[in-house]
């Protein structure tokens, strides 16, 4: 079962490869970007739950 982390990390590696190969139009980078933004949210949410759940462990 893919994450929705694990599915933004494969759309924006190969949208990187793409844009390396053959470059992306404006559309493509607007999306890369939104993709990229939504990853990083998904990664602080994940640990601020993480360090919520050390915390009420002590």
């Amino acid at each position: 079962m893919n994450t929705q982390a694990e599915v933004l990390k494969r759309n924006i590696d190969n949208m990187i490869m793409q844009e390396n190969q053959d470059g992306l139009n404006e559309q493509e980078r607007f999306i890369m970007q939104k993709l990229m933004r939504e990853r990083y949210q998904l990664e602080h949410e994940a640990k601020h739950e993480n360090s919520e759940d050390d915390s009420a462990g002590k």
